[in-house]
């Protein structure tokens, strides 16, 4: 009666942290001599990864982290894939720039965030204590069985 308990338990905490990491996409309309920004919080040590697909000519896009620094910075003109560990942890902002062109450009912006422990990333961190629970409960499940 105990092990379906176990069960139940692991599998909730599995599904609990199945949403540990964060992915959006979006499309953005960047009308000409005109830029737009999106923000991200992230941690120290985050990998942040994404894409960025354009329709039209050329855009500029840049990533600066809390202190306003400048750490990736691109003309796109299609697509262009892009990585960083964040250095520090705060709102990080990505730039999108048609400030140079009058005609209005679509550009669908994909991004995660992996999130790390200890230089893990959190879910391998979370698994691995799920399945150190879960070994623990078996050897008390199996301690605890009535001998014949």
């Amino acid at each position: 009666m105990k092990l379906p308990l176990i069960v139940l338990f692991v599998l909730s905490v599995s599904v609990l942290a199945t949403g540990l990491v964060s992915a959006y996409s979006e499309t953005i309309s960047l009308p000409g001599r005109d830029s737009s920004t999106r923000d991200v919080q992230v941690n120290a040590e985050d990998v942040v990864s994404g894409r960025v697909n354009l329709v039209g000519m050329a855009i500029n896009f840049s990533v600066t982290d809390p202190d306003d620094r400048a750490i990736l910075n691109y003309t796109v003109s299609n697509p262009l894939d892009f990585k960083f560990t964040a250095a520090t942890s705060g709102k990080y902002q990505f730039h999108f720039d048609n400030l140079y062109s009058d005609e209005v450009k679509y550009v669908t912006f994909n991004y995660n965030v992996q999130h790390y422990i200890f230089g893990f990333p959190q879910e391998f961190v979370i698994l691995f204590v799920i399945v150190g629970v879960a070994l623990v409960a078996v050897v008390i499940f199996v301690a605890m069985s009535p001998r014949p």
